[in-house]
This record gives C-alpha cells, sequence and structure tokens, in this order.
C-alpha cells in the first residue's frame, strides 16, 4: 500500500514538504516565543530591580521585536501548516481512493470481497478517513521531533543538569505514550467494535420481527433489550475516550515536570532557568502532535493492513484473456456439449428447465444452473464476475435502464465508444430510425428504467447496449418478445450480419421461431 500511496501523492510531494516545514516552524516558534518571553522578563525584571543605570543599558528593543516577529512567524507557520497539509492529502486520496474503490468492486465481483452487506463497504470508507487523519497529522509529527530538540538545545543554556532532566522525562513520556497506546487501545476499540456488531445485529433482528413483537406485546421487553446493549456501547465508548484521555495527557504532564526539574536544576542565573523552563512547558503543545499519532497509531495500523490487501490486488486480470478463447461445456443429458468461439447455438425447452440460469450463470450473476457450465474446463462458477463479464455479454429478458438519456445508456458497454460504432449498433438493433426521431436525439432523457420509451424500445435499446460491450459471446434471453413480425424478420437479419462481422458466439434463449435462422445448432432441456 505505501508504494501505491506514495505512486498517488507523487504530483503532491513538493506540497507535503511544505506542509511538514510549516509544521516544524509552528513547533520552533511556539516554543521560542514563550522561551524568550521568560527570559525576557526574567531579565528585565532583574535589570530593573538593580536600579537605574541597569535598567538604562538593559536592551528592550530587540527582544521584543524578536518576540513579534516569532509571533508573526508562528501564524503564518500555522495557516500554511493547515493549508498544504490538508491539500496535499486531500489531493493524494483523491486519486488513492478512486484505485481502491475500484480494486474493491473488482475484489467484490471476483468473491474475494463482499461490499454489498454494507459493514466492509462502511469499514473501507472508514480506513480511508483513518489514512487521511494520518497525512494530515504528519506535518505535527515532525514539529513534535523539532520541538523537543530546540527544547533540549535551549535547556542547555540553564546549566549542564536541566537538558538531560528534560530530555529524559520527555523520552520517558515518549516511550510510555506509545507503549500505552500500542497495549490498551485495540482492547478498547475492540470493545467498541463488539457493542456496535451486537446493537446492530439486534435491531436488524427486532425490526424483522415487529410484527411478532407486536401482536405478543413484547414492545418493553425488546426496548429494555436495546437499552441495555446502547448502555454497554457507550460504556465502552466511555472507556475508550477515558484511556485516550489518560494517554494524551502523558506528554503534557511530562513537560510540566521538566520545567520544574529545569528550573531545580538550573545554574546559569534566573532568566536562563526561567527561559529552560518556560520552553519544557512549550514543548507539551509541541509534543501533542505526536501523542495523537499514537493514539490513532493501532486503527491506522489496522486499516492500512487492510487497504494493502486491496491495493495489491492487480486491475490487470490476464487470465481471462485465455478463458476468453476457450471452448464452453454445457452437460446436458450427461454429455458435455463443447462451444467453440464464434459458433450460435439456441437453447430451448419448458419454463423452469433453467434455461435463463444456465444465461445467468455464465454471466456470473448466480452459480446454480443445473447444466454446470464451464469455461477452459474451468467451472464458471469459479471465474467470478469480474471474469466472467470480459467473456460474455448478457441481454436479459427484462431490459434494465438507467434514468438517463439514450447515450448515457449505451455509454455503460465500455468506455471510448465512437459515434459511428453507437449508431451501427443500434442500426443492428432496429432502434436507429426511432432514435434519430426524438427531439433530442441519442441526448434525449428517457426517464426512470426506460419510462418514456415503449416495451420494444427498452429492450432494443438493451440489446445495442450489449452488441457494443464486445464482448467474444452474446448471451441473448428472449430478445424479440414483444416484436412484430416484420420487425423481428429485420432483426433477425440485420443480427446475423452484426455477428458475420464481429465473429461473436452467440447463446440464443427464445420461444420465436423466426430467431432460430441465428444459430447452427439448438440444445433442449428437458
Amino acid at each position: 500500500m505505501t508504494e501505491t500511496l506514495a505512486a498517488s501523492g507523487r504530483p503532491w510531494r513538493g506540497t507535503r514538504r511544505l506542509a511538514v516545514a510549516s509544521g516544524v516552524a509552528v513547533a520552533v516558534t511556539t516554543i521560542g516565543l514563550l522561551a524568550l518571553s521568560g527570559w525576557f522578563i526574567t531579565a528585565a525584571a532583574i535589570a530593573g530591580a538593580a536600579g537605574p543605570i541597569a535598567a538604562r543599558t538593559f536592551n528592550y528593543l530587540i527582544p521584543s521585536a524578536m518576540i513579534r516577529l516569532l509571533a508573526i512567524v508562528r501564524t503564518t507557520a500555522r495557516y500554511f501548516e493547515r493549508l498544504l497539509s490538508h491539500r496535499a492529502s486531500l489531493s493524494t486520496l483523491a486519486s488513492f481512493r478512486s484505485l481502491l474503490f475500484r480494486k474493491a468492486a473488482m475484489a467484490e465481483a471476483q468473491g474475494s470481497l463482499r461490499l454489498s452487506g454494507g459493514d466492509a463497504a462502511t469499514l473501507l470508507v472508514q480506513d480511508i478517513d483513518q489514512l487521511e487523519d494520518h497525512l494530515v497529522r504528519t506535518p505535527a509529527q515532525a514539529g513534535a521531533v523539532a520541538g523537543a530538540g530546540l527544547t533540549v538545545t535551549l535547556a542547555a543554556l540553564a546549566g549542564p543538569w536541566p537538558p538531560f532532566l528534560v530530555a529524559t522525562a520527555l523520552a520517558l513520556a515518549g516511550i510510555a505514550t506509545r507503549s500505552l497506546a500500542r497495549h490498551w487501545l485495540p482492547l478498547r476499540a475492540r470493545d467498541v467494535a463488539t457493542t456496535v456488531h451486537e446493537l446492530k445485529v439486534a435491531v436488524t433482528d427486532y425490526t424483522a420481527s415487529a410484527a411478532e413483537i407486536a401482536v405478543y406485546g413484547l414492545a418493553g421487553r425488546v426496548s429494555g433489550l436495546l437499552e441495555s446493549l446502547a448502555r454497554r456501547h457507550d460504556e465502552a465508548l466511555r472507556r475508550q475516550a477515558r484511556t485516550e484521555a489518560l494517554i494524551g495527557a502523558i506528554l503534557p504532564a511530562a513537560a510540566g515536570i521538566g520545567a520544574a526539574l529545569a528550573i531545580a536544576s538550573a545554574n546559569n542565573g534566573p532568566a536562563l532557568a526561567a527561559m529552560a523552563a518556560l520552553a519544557a512547558a512549550a514543548s507539551g503543545e509541541a509534543l501533542l502532535g505526536f501523542a495523537r499519532g499514537q493514539i490513532r497509531a493501532p486503527s491506522v495500523d489496522a486499516a492500512g493492513r487492510r487497504l494493502a490487501e486491496l491495493a495489491a490486488i492487480d486491475l490487470v486480470d490476464r487470465p481471462s484473456v485465455r478463458f476468453a478463447e476457450a471452448d464452453i461445456g454445457i452437460a446436458l443429458g450427461g454429455v458435455v456439449e463443447r462451444l467453440s468461439r464464434g459458433e450460435r447455438v439456441a437453447i430451448l425447452g419448458a419454463s423452469g428447465t433453467g434455461k435463463t440460469r444456465l444465461l445467468q450463470t455464465l454471466a456470473g450473476l448466480r452459480a446454480d444452473a443445473p447444466q454446470r457450465p464451464t469455461i477452459g474446463g474451468v467451472p464458471a462458477a469459479d471465474l467470478g464476475l469480474f471474469r466472467l463479464r470480459q467473456i460474455f455479454s448478457l441481454v436479459p429478458q427484462e431490459a434494465t435502464l438507467i434514468a438517463g438519456t439514450v447515450l448515457d445508456n449505451l455509454r455503460l458497454a465500455r468506455s471510448g465508444l465512437a459515434e459511428d460504432e453507437i449508431w451501427s449498433a443500434l442500426h443492428t438493433a432496429c432502434l436507429d430510425d426511432a432514435i434519430r426521431a426524438l427531439p433530442d436525439g441519442l441526448s434525449q432523457w428517457i426517464g426512470d428504467d426506460g419510462a418514456r420509451l415503449s416495451g420494444g424500445q427498452r429492450k432494443r435499446l438493451a440489446l445495442a447496449r450489449g452488441l457494443l460491450a464486445g464482448r467474444p459471446w452474446l448471451l441473448l434471453d428472449e430478445p424479440s418478445e414483444g416484436l412484430d413480425g416484420a420487425t423481428e424478420a429485420e432483426l433477425v437479419s440485420r443480427l446475423d450480419d452484426w455477428l458475420d462481422r464481429t465473429r461473436q458466439g452467440l447463446i440464443l434463449v427464445s420461444h420465436r421461431p423466426a430467431m432460430l435462422e441465428l444459430v447452427q445448432r439448438v440444445f433442449t432441456l428437458v
């Protein structure tokens, strides 16, 4: 996943570097501003207490100007750190998210991932959100490292012991933060996930049994059970929040302890002692970026592992090429009939013998055809939807269209369609004249599921879409149903020319004798 993410973010590498530089500038100026202010106030007070001569010789201008400069730089760096980190993260994830969802759709089609239930899809979105949060926080974590280094450097001005004590306090706190986050938070997250799952299952089950619950007067009991599950979930959330708050407080507390130790061990004067103490105190804010990163680390790691599995999927499904050239086997009456590419066959039989089931199994929409179709000796059900849809183009008996224009529906077949290809397919489907007669032609809005078209026009539009898919095999389920005899005869003639020209294979299911003129062999299911 790291390589895929890096490739997606390569155009924004410069923006990310500027964001990190801004995050470092924020941490450095925050600590420098408070440390310099502490030194300036303390030194000015000492000079004032020493008498008029010391007060007049003390240089107030340069420190005060530096304080104003650091304040301006800090504000500006904070603005650019937020702007650039979000821009780089969102832009990187824009292409990364698109790639992952394409691969997730492929994985589902191949049967290795189930998104339709909702949980996996929700988890995928949450995983990407976790990754986005991690990328946005990266500059703050770089700033935490730079801030800790500056704190120890400024503490060294107060004497030999302050830097050692401050560094020890911050290092131990950092180790404790990381260790506790890695050990406690996964347990808390697991408790939350478990209670959420139990609550979802209970709500789903009780909703499905709503009628029975009402009839038997169980509403009060069911409500009590749901409230109990909800309380368990709320308590799991509270424990998680308390644990995160405790872990997040370790580094700020260590910064306060480091400030006290710096004052106690300083021996180079009160002004430098104040500088060291306030630098240590200010490091607590800078180190919050590290603490938040450690708190989120278990979730980010888990999300990264899941996303890595998706990122590893190869979008080029090379085995499909071999299967597209292979023979199709259909078990009929104990004999396996072989269909070679480019062959045309019809599947006949009484209702209920499995004609439509056979076509849908070949298309990857189901896996229960009793004829046990195979491609290249491999059961069609084992190849998965993604591979099968590269081999077969199914035009079902009930045409399914989207709410859009004629062109919108045809473009679903495949990308990069040329206009002459579109009109050729419409001509073959005996629909070109009707489309040209529409007020907006190909841009005509046809409504939900083609509501503005007649039943025959919807079927022929779906047929044109199936032709445009350009698959090696065409699966037609009652393609001429509802057509008059003249239109059906013209459709048969044009389909015959299309199949001769494209060398597509045809598996036809039809009860209309005229359509059988297209085929070379007929199989009857019993």
